[in-house]
């Protein structure tokens, strides 16, 4: 690597200096063109920058080498960061296709495919992989890589939404990194914010707050923006379930700018969704209204069809609250229409119950109820109490206002009975 790095900067007739500028010394790169010191990652590529030449132009092996390999994930993560999960699974399956690999190297991609896998939602695929890595990295003791696959583990589940075996991961993964005695603050406050959101859907908002602040202060000057982002992100909604709507809107907008700054564009479209919810809420339709369409926009221009009938049906909901009938009408066929596109049940119940009160606005009483109905029956598919207690009270205000008390009795016990399920479970 040496040679090749002194020939480089010889042909293009650079002083030492000329290529070491301030990001190390002159007497470090001649050690690198000697062999007496070896180049880092960032600093290979600094040099591949400044002579011209691709990282693996000065490797003995651009295939399998230790630095190639390093480079190949770093590059993975950094894919997954920007939200391209495609690129970073195609360049982990073709890493561990090479059969002269490391263990440890090995164990690594496997940990990095499983999350470009959750980037996909692609869940089944992540746990296999998951499985395997665990497995080796479980006999070979290699407790911090051992913690972040515990870790990732839980996340897997928690999409799956079985909150209950999520956390048995997470406290497997703090257990384990308390046990090895490890101090990473990233990792620890990555842990903690996971925790807090089993709090959070089991209707415990202020001991998700005291999650979230927990892991804030385990690495508050450390935690990179996607990590923080998430953490705000919980915060909103957790003081949104307390009542507390200013915090609430305040950590979404701190969470959306730094989205936004990542360039994450489905983040981004669900914390507009989440905003807009708020604002809603408050009887600031307009607000709102704004809010769901940009996200609308967003996710159509990069062709996310799974949220997009949330942020749809929330349009049309605002559309609603501020008295335009018709414009509701249409927007909720359109999410009912984007829904059949969704594989996120949650966006298909959204429309379906936002479609059951538009329906009722619009005189349709049985429409109406066929809309409630079948989000009911997305909800209890979900699993979800919480998602099922709400679909039930809207419900209920529906049939009473259509002359049915008995009825609206039956859903709004249901509703109270399905928030305490949440509360206790």
């Amino acid at each position: 690597m040496g040679a090749r790095i002194r020939k480089a900067r010889m042909e293009l007739g650079l002083s030492l200096a000329a290529v070491a500028q301030t990001d190390f010394s002159r007497a470090y790169l001649n050690q690198i063109e000697l062999g007496k010191a070896r180049a880092s990652t960032r600093i290979l590529q600094i040099l591949a920058e400044r002579l011209r030449r691709p990282v693996e132009y000065f490797l003995q092996d651009p295939h399998t080498s230790e630095t190639a390999l390093e480079l190949r994930l770093t590059e993975a993560q950094t894919r997954i960061k920007q939200g391209d999960g495609e690129r970073a699974r195609q360049l982990m399956t073709e890493l561990l296709a090479l059969s002269q690999i490391a263990p440890e190297m090995r164990t690594r991609a496997q940990l990095v495919l499983a999350e470009a896998h959750l980037k996909l939602r692609a869940i089944t695929e992540a746990i296999e992989v998951l499985r395997v890595a665990i497995k080796a990295c479980e006999s070979s003791g290699w407790r911090p890589l051992l913690v972040e696959l515990y870790d990732r583990m839980g996340t897997a589940y928690y999409f799956l939404r079985r909150p209950h075996e999520a956390g048995r991961w997470w406290d497997k993964a703090f257990s384990a990194y308390e046990d090895s005695g490890l101090t990473d603050p990233l990792l620890k406050a990555k842990i903690l914010g996971h925790r807090a959101n089993l709090h959070y859907v089991a209707g415990e908002p202020r001991e998700a707050i005291a999650g979230y602040q927990a892991a804030i202060a385990a690495a508050e000057d450390v935690l990179d923006m996607q990590a923080l982002g998430g953490i705000y992100e919980g915060l909103a909604l957790s003081f949104q379930k307390t009542g507390d709507l200013v915090r609430a809107l305040e950590y979404a907008q701190r969470s959306l700018r730094l989205f936004e700054t990542l360039q994450d564009v489905r983040m981004s479209a669900q914390l507009r969704n989440n905003m807009a919810e708020i604002l809603l809420s408050q009887g600031r339709a307009n607000e709102a209204e704004s809010l769901f369409l940009d996200g609308a926009d967003q996710l159509r221009r990069v062709g996310d069809k799974d949220l997009l009938p949330h942020l749809l049906a929330g349009a049309a909901e605002a559309a609603l609250d501020r008295g335009d009938a018709r414009l509701a009408v249409s927007r909720v066929d359109l999410a009912l229409a984007a829904s059949r596109e969704s594989s996120d049940q949650l966006a298909k119940l959204s429309a379906e119950r936002i479609a059951g009160r538009i329906s009722h606005a619009a005189g349709h009483a049985a429409e109406a109820r066929e809309h409630f109905e079948r989000a009911l029956e997305i909800a209890g598919d979900v699993g979800s109490p919480m998602a099922i207690s709400r679909v039930a009270f809207d419900y209920a205000q529906v049939l009473e206002e259509q002359g049915d008390a008995s009825q609206a009795l039956v859903r709004y016990r249901q509703a109270y009975q399905e928030r305490q399920a949440a509360r206790t479970s």
